[in-house]
């Protein structure tokens, strides 16, 4: 089992890649066969490819996304983290309350991360 620290750690490298628009940050945040649903009650995205994949489609829909993180809490090897995306600039932008859960593995890296969110819920940033 992952430490607390480790599981942290995850949820740190995939903040700090979002926010730095770092494709290989966000891939190398996740284990070889993890997996990714976002948000939950879509397909899920398995693997590196399929990963990088749903990067370059949320990225090719606006030119800038950052994680504005209000808590993370963390219990062993798995973490829920409270945040804002904020999508867009300016009045093209918008912002969405989420909340992400992570399971990490022994290496510190997310076996699995459930993403919800509610697109109808979303609000202007400008």
């Amino acid at each position: 089992m992952p430490t607390p620290e480790q599981t942290r750690g995850a949820v740190d490298a995939y903040v700090a890649a979002y926010n730095a628009n770092d494709r290989a940050g966000f891939l190398d945040a996740f284990a070889d066969d993890g997996v990714l649903i976002d948000p939950v009650g879509t397909p899920a995205h398995e693997g590196a490819q399929a990963r990088g994949a749903f990067w370059d489609l949320v990225h090719g829909m606006t030119d800038t996304i950052k994680l504005d993180v209000s808590s993370v809490h963390v219990c062993g090897g798995e973490a829920a983290m409270v945040f804002r995306i904020r999508a867009g600039e300016g009045e093209n932008g918008m912002v969405i309350n989420a909340v992400e859960t992570f399971a990490v593995d022994d290496a510190g890296k997310i076996t699995l991360l459930k993403a919800y969110w509610d697109m109808g819920k979303a609000t202007s940033a400008g």
